[in-house]
């Protein structure tokens, strides 16, 4: 299974986000990209098409930004890649395009990623990556 770039960004960008959620805080562009390393020209045509996808929200101006649209435990790894990309998973067909013994295979494993995408959220998600940079880490 590959990821795209666009679902990676878009993914760390809603994180981002989803850290936020609390307070509902607008966060600007430059601090999700600096946060989550992310190239702004290209976080900025993210942005632009999970807004137009009623994921984020948006206000302009000096103390504009982003928010999600709706609370990050409604919003899963699986609804962000079909939105963006379509398919979670393009079904691997075989070369003769017949059915194999493969194929139940093929078909077991792309439902049960599904499964595990459709269920992983934003607030789980955010409260993994709270708990990792609240963690203190000793060196000696």
């Amino acid at each position: 299974m590959k990821i795209s770039a666009e679902i990676d960004y878009a993914c760390r960008a809603l994180l981002e986000l989803a850290l936020n959620w609390p307070a509902k805080k607008l966060v600007q562009v430059s601090s999700i990209a600096k946060e989550q390393d992310i190239p702004i020209k290209y976080l900025e045509q993210i942005l632009f098409k999970l807004k137009n996808l009623n994921l984020v929200q948006s206000a302009r101006g000096k103390q504009g930004g982003y928010r999600l649209a709706k609370d990050p435990r409604n919003i899963s790894v699986g609804e962000v890649m079909r939105k963006l990309e379509g398919h979670l998973l393009e079904m691997a067909t075989s070369i003769s395009k017949k059915e194999s013994v493969f194929t139940d295979i093929w078909r077991q494993t792309e439902e049960s990623i599904v499964k595990v995408l459709d269920r992983v959220n934003f607030e789980d998600i955010a409260n993994k990556a709270k708990n990792r940079r609240s963690a203190i880490v000793y060196q000696i």
